[in-house]
């Protein structure tokens, strides 16, 4: 290593014996450099990857019509994941529990807690909040030319109008959309740019 350095990282995927290897390091390594190990996947796990939208665009008699056909959001399924796993190990930890001496003497036994996992659909439209197209300007401000919200139990706001219509995976404008933005439920935007399509 070149003169000067003071600290190394060194980043690992699997280490059999971390304290075999710092022993290691203590012993063979240069006793002026200070050498950190940090598990790779504890960084990775930190990386979170932008949303997928996959989506179809076309044009129709009353206009244009984009149809989202798939819908990914890395943070939102690592969430549900860590729910998930939390859930799951309390679930367990409910199934292990001893019984009481009360239950015991009155022949009861432990009932089984039922684990139901958080689960996203295949398409995984359910994780949208908001679709916003800007027929205007393909870059710069935003001009939001057709909106459609979300709510909670699935109805449609269209262009801030409350409407009694599920939604169905679509929505339209007179104008070709140039960018499309999409809001996921954790609050995050991805913008699209429809110009190649």
């Amino acid at each position: 290593m070149p003169d000067g350095i003071k600290k190394v990282i060194v980043y690992y995927v699997d280490i059999e014996d971390e304290k075999e290897a710092q022993e290691f390091i203590r012993e063979y390594g240069n006793p002026l450099v200070e050498v950190e190990l940090r598990d790779l996947k504890e960084v990775l796990h930190e990386i979170v990857l932008n949303d997928e939208v996959e989506y179809t665009l076309t044009n129709t008699e009353d206009g244009w019509c984009v149809e989202i056909t798939r819908f990914y959001s890395d943070r939102i399924a690592q969430k549900i994941d860590a729910h998930n796993q939390k859930l799951r190990l309390n679930t367990g930890k409910k199934k292990a529990r001893q019984i009481t001496l009360e239950e015991a003497e009155n022949g009861e036994e432990t009932a089984p807690v039922n684990f139901s996992p958080i689960e996203i659909s295949e398409n995984g439209l359910e994780l949208i909040e908001l679709i916003s197209l800007d027929c205007t300007a393909a870059e710069g401000v935003w001009h939001s030319d057709s909106e459609i919200k979300i709510d909670k139990k699935g109805y449609v706001i269209r262009n801030g109008t409350k409407t009694k219509e599920f939604w169905d995976g679509t929505i339209t404008s007179t104008q070709k959309p140039l960018r499309m933005k999409t809001r996921n439920i954790a609050g995050d935007e991805t913008i699209i740019d429809m110009n190649t399509h």
